[in-house]
């Protein structure tokens, strides 16, 4: 059963994205406490941060800084024991790429966006 999922945005795509949300009520009722919640999120912005090196600038269409995020992420959440998640929660990452429209004036194109999921789950 999903309780909550939570999304990392990055301001301009070339920043670090950031899990800016506050405890959703469902974690809170399966007993998150605030103070757990300030660790995981912080060590979830940690995960989700960006590593530039001439290869992932090189391989940017390819999307390869993206890549390499949803692999922490998904380490991050193998080790998402160590945050003290209440007993049954598990936490999942997910990577999503949406093509996004945009029109200006007589012009329109699109664009991608990819964002960094957590889902939270009670077993």
């Amino acid at each position: 059963m999903e309780l909550a999922t939570i999304t990392a945005f990055s301001d301009t795509g070339f920043s670090d994205p950031e899990y800016t949300d506050s405890l959703p009520s469902s974690l809170a009722e399966a007993g998150i406490t605030e103070e757990s919640w300030k660790t995981f999120i912080s060590g979830a912005n940690e995960a989700v941060k960006f590593e530039w090196s001439l290869g992932t600038i090189c391989c940017f269409l390819c999307n390869s800084h993206n890549k390499r995020v949803a692999m922490k992420l998904e380490e991050f959440c193998a080790n998402a024991h160590s945050f003290s998640l209440p007993g049954g929660v598990q936490v999942s990452s997910k990577m999503v790429t949406e093509k996004q429209m945009v029109s200006v004036g007589y012009g329109q194109g699109a664009t991608l966006e990819t964002f960094h999921k957590l889902i939270f789950t009670k077993k």
